[in-house]
């Protein structure tokens, strides 16, 4: 206990030393650069689409900053308290100078690919047949459970907070409301660097590191020194809700990312031990990653929707920020009965009541099973100066089409 206590506070006092070096600036800088571009492009499709964006790329990238630090914080401690780290075999090259343009070439075949999970396999792969390049791949595979944990805390946390609504091309041709959640964190860490070169600066117990580093990294020569070092991530989430809110979609998500990163880190802690399951642990790691994507993407699809046309009124898919119908206290999921006691059915009702109303327009709308009103000021421009999405009505056009999902390909829109 002693040991895990002093490798906490000489993690905790790492992370200033991090904080305060050129190129470890530099590279939470480009992190966040990408980070900023991700949700410029959000926010250009939104302004497309609506007229405004509904969240503005300089606060998603702050609030993704802190978000990001607080995971990459509880990232580093798990990595140097359970000893998964890197293992660098002498005269060899990190794992991460590999991973890093894998994933950016299989990014350019698809922006989801960019994920570690599938640079991963490749790389394990390859030394598994090969002999190149040189990886620890049941350390490579820890690293990559552990930095799935982060995320799905960081999913759990803000996940539905960069919610765009959207109507897709349902299985009929009809066009189905929901959402695309996106989000990007810049995650600064510190793992543990396992080397011939490396130095252990306190004694660990008997069970520290959960990964034994391959002996043969190093023609047989153990055990490695360590130390800890520190490294940049960006991780992204990407995803729709469809059958279920964001926010509970976001929770879906988080708890199967966890279950994922939890098997593929016994995965990675019993290769470590039996090395004929290193070839089990690398497959897992990106093929889990595509059927953990696949068959959420198709719950989906197949799902019920979880916003439909009622009966009654007109539903309301989302509001945008600033406008007269978020002032009236309307949200996702609410439905206009009535405008200064006009009932409205369709969009066209809902628009000339708009326009005939008085300078202070009341509203009656339906939240669940609670009838609610308001009193906002009449938009000059009816319906399209009020700010409400409305869910799509019999003979609208889908906003995007979705892909018919592979196993290697998963829905995607376009």
């Amino acid at each position: 206990m002693a040991a895990l206590l002093n490798i906490t506070r000489l993690l905790f006092k790492t992370l200033p030393d991090m904080i305060l070096s050129g190129w470890a600036v530099l590279l939470l800088l480009v992190a966040g650069a990408v980070v900023f571009l991700q949700y410029r492009r959000v926010a250009v499709t939104e302004a497309e689409l609506f007229g405004i964006p509904k969240h503005t790329p300089l606060s998603q990238t702050l609030q993704s900053l802190a978000l990001g630090a607080l995971g990459g914080i509880a990232g580093s401690l798990l990595l140097s308290l359970a000893g998964v780290g890197l293992v660098e075999a002498p005269g060899a090259a990190s794992a991460l100078l590999y991973l890093w343009p894998v994933s950016i070439g299989l990014g350019a075949i698809n922006p989801r690919f960019i994920c570690f999970a599938y640079s991963g396999t490749l790389l394990s792969l390859s030394y598994l047949v090969f002999g190149w390049p040189k990886v620890d791949v049941a350390s490579l595979v820890g690293l990559i459970a552990i930095m799935h944990m982060v995320e799905a805390f960081l999913i759990w946390v803000s996940g539905p907070t960069c919610a765009t609504p959207m109507t897709i091309g349902g299985q009929d041709g009809e066009p189905v409301a929901g959402f695309t959640l996106q989000r990007f964190w810049p995650v600064p860490l510190v793992l543990p660097l396992f080397a011939l070169a490396g130095h252990a600066p306190m004694a660990m117990p008997t069970w520290w590191p959960l990964l034994r580093p391959d002996a043969a990294m190093a023609g047989g020569a153990l055990p490695f020194g360590w130390q800890l070092v520190p490294v940049v991530v960006t991780m992204g989430y990407s995803d729709l809700a469809i059958s279920a809110p964001p926010s509970q979609r976001a929770r879906q998500s988080s708890q199967t990312l966890l279950v994922y990163s939890g098997l593929l880190l016994l995965l990675a802690v019993a290769s470590s031990h039996f090395r004929p399951l290193l070839w089990v642990a690398a497959l897992f790691s990106g093929l889990g990653h595509e059927a953990m994507a696949v068959l959420s993407g198709r719950l989906q699809l197949l799902g019920v929707p979880y916003l439909r046309r009622p009966p009654k009124g007109v539903g309301i898919l989302d509001v945008l920020p600033g406008s007269p119908a978020e002032a009236g206290g309307l949200r996702s999921g609410a439905v206009v009965l009535t405008v200064d006691d006009y009932e409205v059915h369709s969009r066209e009702e809902f628009h000339d009541a708009l326009l005939e109303a008085p300078p202070y327009v009341r509203i009656m709308f339906r939240m669940g099973r609670q009838l609610e009103h308001c009193r906002v000021p009449r938009p000059a421009q009816g319906l399209f100066g009020f700010g409400a999405i409305l869910l799509p009505e019999p003979g609208d056009r889908a906003l995007a089409k979705l892909r018919r999902p592979a196993f290697f390909r998963r829905s995607r829109l376009e």
